[in-house]
């Protein structure tokens, strides 16, 4: 039994062989793949590498610096504390055997941290701290007090009403990174779109096409192909960048939560692209020019940047508003499925309104595609546009 391939599917086929073949999109999108596994794999590795340091006190009030820096320091840093006369442990610092000398002046009440060229900021600190501490000591003993009766590190406790630091934190980050992916597809997959509308148009092309299929199918066909590689592009760069993540030898918190959230803005990544999709394919077809559709597509622009700045800034009310809202939804409902705390009617809520609006743009987006496609005298109007015959 013979069997035909839709025309819709042919030329969606076409449209991802042709990207798959441009040395620009696969540079960019290699390009990105070694930026996400590069930036995770560097957090890694600051984070769990441990710093040492070597250090030599020339006096009894400079080790017993050291000895209160051994008893602070954290515990990604390693600390190695002896005790020399003040000439060979300038020998030792010169021939690069030490990190720097601790000496005290004037009776073990002021202290000098020396260095070769250098001293390390994170040591200075230690150091720092360390006097404070045993010099505040001293001052007690001499007035008969115990540094045991001073108030504690944690006698100030930090709290939130809205979650914790952390989780705002990584709220934060996933927040720009969906935002920034969604402007990303809208550009690089949305506007090629309009472009070959144009210059199918530009070339007669459409003329010949139209003769062979219908011209829904075209515009099928186009919008298809392109949401097939806007898909697989996304759902690469997630999963090379969660795979990436659950590798990683440093904890990252709520990591199970980012992979829930990630299918759930998938979807809505879908659903907002396709409404994108329409609305360029129908300004392609009312351009006649590459100069017309620069100046028609300013305001799809204007709301991709607004897109990203949601995703940036947004919070509260104006997060929860904008989570209705068709293609910003797109990314503020998964960032409110971040926080947490969210009924599962609302996402739901917010994909219906979605799909709907999805249908209705495509539904109108081929109207104006058909009407205008075929019309070369100049850039249309949508008012001029629906007044033409199909």
């Amino acid at each position: 039994m013979k069997t035909t391939t839709p025309a819709w599917l042919i030329v969606a086929l076409r449209e991802v062989e042709t990207k798959l073949r441009d040395k620009a999109f696969i540079i960019s999108t290699i390009g990105t793949l070694v930026v996400i596994i590069g930036s995770i794999v560097v957090s890694s590795f600051l984070g769990s590498r441990s710093t040492e340091f070597s250090v030599t006190a020339t006096d009894e009030s400079s080790y017993r610096v050291l000895t209160q820096v051994q008893n602070d320091k954290l515990e990604d840093v390693g600390l190695s504390i002896a005790k020399s006369t003040e000439q060979e442990a300038r020998e030792q610092l010169t021939n690069g055997d030490l990190d720097a000398i601790l000496s005290s002046n004037n009776g073990g009440q002021e202290f000098s941290l020396t260095g070769d060229d250098s001293v390390d900021d994170q040591l200075r600190r230690l150091v720092t701290d360390a006097v404070d501490s045993v010099l505040t000591e001293q001052m007690l003993s001499s007035a008969g007090l115990s540094i045991e009766n001073l108030p504690s590190d944690d006698a100030l406790t930090v709290t939130q009403l809205q979650g914790d630091a952390d989780r705002n934190s990584m709220v934060k980050a996933m927040g720009f990174l969906f935002s920034f992916l969604f402007y990303m597809a809208a550009l690089l997959f949305g506007m090629p779109i309009a472009n070959s509308v144009i210059e199918e148009k530009q070339n007669r092309v459409v003329e010949i096409l139209a003769s062979t299929i219908r011209l829904r199918h075209l515009l099928t066909g186009k919008i298809v192909g392109n949401v097939i590689l806007a898909m697989i592009q996304l759902l690469v760069f997630l999963s090379v960048g969660l795979f990436a993540a659950y590798l990683s030898p440093l904890e990252i918190p709520f990591l199970g939560v980012v992979s829930q959230v990630a299918g759930w803005f998938v979807v809505f990544f879908l659903g907002g692209f396709l409404v994108l999709a329409g609305i360029w394919a129908a300004l392609g077809s009312l351009a006649t020019r590459t100069e017309d559709l620069q100046q028609s597509s300013g305001p799809v622009v204007t709301v991709l940047i607004a897109v990203l700045f949601i995703g940036l800034y947004a919070k509260d009310g104006f997060l929860v508003v904008a989570s209705y809202i068709p293609i910003a939804s797109s990314v503020a409902m998964p960032i409110r499925l971040l926080s947490g705390d969210l009924a599962l009617w609302e996402p739901i809520l917010s994909l219906v309104i979605l799909l709907a609006t999805c249908w209705a743009v495509l539904l109108f987006a081929e109207k104006i595609y058909r009407r205008a496609v075929m019309h070369t005298g100049g850039a249309l109007t949508l008012r001029k546009a629906m007044k033409l015959e199909v």
